[in-house]
């Protein structure tokens, strides 16, 4: 008789079958119809459209040899290492969790600076600052992907100065200053040169934010630089009260709408694009993310997305219970911004 088939190896022999049946189906190629639908919605849809050239770009910009070494040039890594290692840590994964927590904190309150309005060029005071208008980047601040200069006049000593509101990450390591969008910026590429996988979030709404994926909660973790804030999705449409309708998530290998992440109340019209075509486009640019990758890439993937999905549903339940609590409002910019943006927290 012969010997009976011991589990472990019936175990290994049925996950084989299973891997090879996942990695068959991802690497499948869209079919030519699907294509063509892709294409039909992204012409006839500014949303979608939006949505790929926002992937062109903000996927793989952040993987760059060059731009992450000068972050390691410019940041305290003894500093950051130094506290880091000091942190209470219960399991080797933790770590990761630890590192992107201190950069976060080093970031706010060491690093970068919020701008309401920049100090004058000189007096160096900013509270006499007045915004009188914009203007279009001149040839220096275009060489750093300049999108537009905003002007202010001193009341004091009558000198204009101006704010260019750069997009070229490795300049903001020398300004150190912004608002959301230079802070997001930045900290994408801060998150990517310590090897974290990152995400960038676009809220429709006109604010931006991080997410990275944490090995030892196994899930998409909520990053907002501006507030020091680390796994509380619940912030925006909470304690901020912020009223949304959509919001992107754009990484190296997909692009997700995350807004049910996000959006738990004050949840404003989708009618911008719909639902299943929003959510076909997101799965063809994902598809064609990972075109391309090895076997032990794809499958690598596939389980993050699976404990993501797993992981992120016993999370549900306790976002819901943070609508009980008080509203805060928006802790980054000054009162009459967060004000006129409906970010205060106030009903």
């Amino acid at each position: 008789m012969s010997e009976p088939i011991k589990y472990d190896k019936l175990a290994d022999m049925f996950l084989k079958k299973y891997k090879d049946y996942v990695l068959s189906r991802l690497k499948k190629p869209p079919q030519s119809r699907d294509i063509q639908h892709f294409q039909q919605i992204v012409n006839s849809n500014s949303v979608a459209r939006d949505i790929v050239n926002n992937s062109q770009h903000l996927c793989h910009i952040y993987d760059n040899s060059e731009w992450q070494s000068k972050v390691f040039d410019t940041l305290d890594l003894d500093i950051i290492y130094y506290n880091v290692d000091n942190m209470p840590q219960t399991h080797e994964d933790e770590y990761s969790d630890n590192l992107v927590k201190e950069l976060l904190r080093y970031f706010k309150r060491d690093f970068f600076t919020w701008c309401n309005q920049p100090k004058c060029t000189q007096c160096s005071e900013d509270s006499h600052q007045e915004m009188i208008g914009m203007d279009q980047p001149n040839n220096e601040e275009r060489q750093f992907q300049c999108g537009n200069v905003e002007l202010y006049k001193c009341r004091q000593c009558k000198m204009v100065t101006r704010f260019p509101r750069y997009n070229d990450p490795t300049k903001l390591l020398e300004t150190k200053t912004g608002r959301c969008g230079e802070w997001c910026n930045l900290f994408m590429l801060i998150l990517k040169s310590f090897g974290l996988e990152a995400r960038y979030v676009i809220n429709f709404e006109d604010h931006v934010w991080n997410e990275y994926y944490s090995p030892y909660l196994k899930r998409w973790v909520h990053i907002d630089s501006c507030e020091q804030s680390f796994d509380e999705p619940h912030i925006y449409s909470v304690n901020w009260n912020k009223k949304m309708s959509y919001c992107i998530a754009y990484g190296k290998y997909d692009v997700v709408d995350v807004s049910k992440k996000y959006i738990l109340q004050n949840e404003l019209p989708r009618d911008k694009i719909d639902d299943k075509e929003l959510n076909f486009v997101c799965q063809i640019l994902t598809k064609q993310l990972r075109e391309g990758l090895n076997d032990r890439e794809l499958y690598k993937i596939f389980t993050m997305d699976e404990q993501d999905y797993l992981n992120s549903r016993t999370e549900d339940k306790k976002e819901e219970d943070h609508i009980t609590n008080e509203n805060k409002g928006r802790q980054s910019g000054s009162k009459e911004w967060t004000t006129s943006r409906g970010e205060n927290g106030s009903k």
